[in-house]
């Protein structure tokens, strides 16, 4: 296989950062990536908002969550599904863009928020810095909005923190059976032997990293915070309905 797929291979989330700073080189080539990644008709319904100011980062972190990992990494990427530029195309061929009107604009926006941040990810990683996507921007969206001055039908869906990682560097988070993710023509698959599978994987991972033999499977986990830790995130709807986004 070639450097670029070995390399995907290997990818693994940093929460740990030195102290040493991006370069704006550094900064503009993950970028010049992230810009070039496919999007829905061409349309560029994202927009990234780059902080590396401290007491910015700081303020995000704290609206995120208290992730000291955004407070500690050398940049914060902010991942919006951006409209403006789409309104601003129908304004000038008086045009109104319906699609605010349903929920495809969320769908093709948050999309290719998560094409960006992927290929944002693989440049990061292919110069030697490390990354961990933040979903927690969506816990406070009015004010992160705010924060970073957001046009309306800009919002933010995911961060990004970068910087270079701290030795050692973790061990890679298990995954699902490839089986139960790369179907072959059709859905095949029978997704609780995933599961349990994965409570195997993610046990042993435990024990072998810190020696704890005490059970925590993966499913309690997903289970637990879809049943009610999500709701830490319940302010998305409203948001996305006084920022333009009137799907029914």
């Amino acid at each position: 296989m070639n450097d670029i797929i070995n390399q995907l291979h290997q990818h693994r989330s940093v929460r740990t950062f030195t102290n040493k700073k991006l370069t704006q080189e550094q900064l503009d080539a993950i970028m010049k990536a992230a810009i070039q990644a496919p999007n829905w008709i061409n349309g560029q319904q994202v927009s990234v908002v780059v902080v590396t100011d401290e007491e910015r980062k700081r303020k995000l972190a704290e609206l995120s969550g208290n992730q000291k990992h955004i407070d500690d990494a050398a940049a914060f990427l902010v991942f919006c599904m951006d409209y403006s530029r789409n309104k601003h195309a129908a304004d000038i061929h008086d045009k109104k863009l319906e699609v605010m009107e349903n929920i495809e604009a969320v769908m093709i926006g948050a999309a290719d928020v998560g094409i960006a941040l992927g290929t944002a990810v693989a440049a990061a990683e292919s110069i030697g810095l490390g990354t961990v996507p933040i979903g927690g921007v969506r816990r406070s969206p009015a004010e992160i909005s705010e924060l970073l001055e957001l046009p309306e039908l800009a919002f933010p869906v995911s961060g990004l923190a970068i910087g270079h990682p701290a030795d050692p560097l973790p061990p890679q988070s298990p995954r699902i059976p490839l089986e139960a993710f790369y179907h072959k023509e059709t859905y095949t698959h029978n997704q609780q032997q995933a599961v349990e599978e994965m409570d195997k994987k993610q046990q042993e991972a435990i024990k072998a990293r810190t020696g704890e033999t005490k059970t925590h499977p993966w499913s309690e986990r997903v289970a637990a915070f879809y049943a009610d830790r999500y709701k830490d995130y319940g302010k998305v709807t409203d948001v996305l309905k006084q920022n333009g986004y009137d799907y029914k």
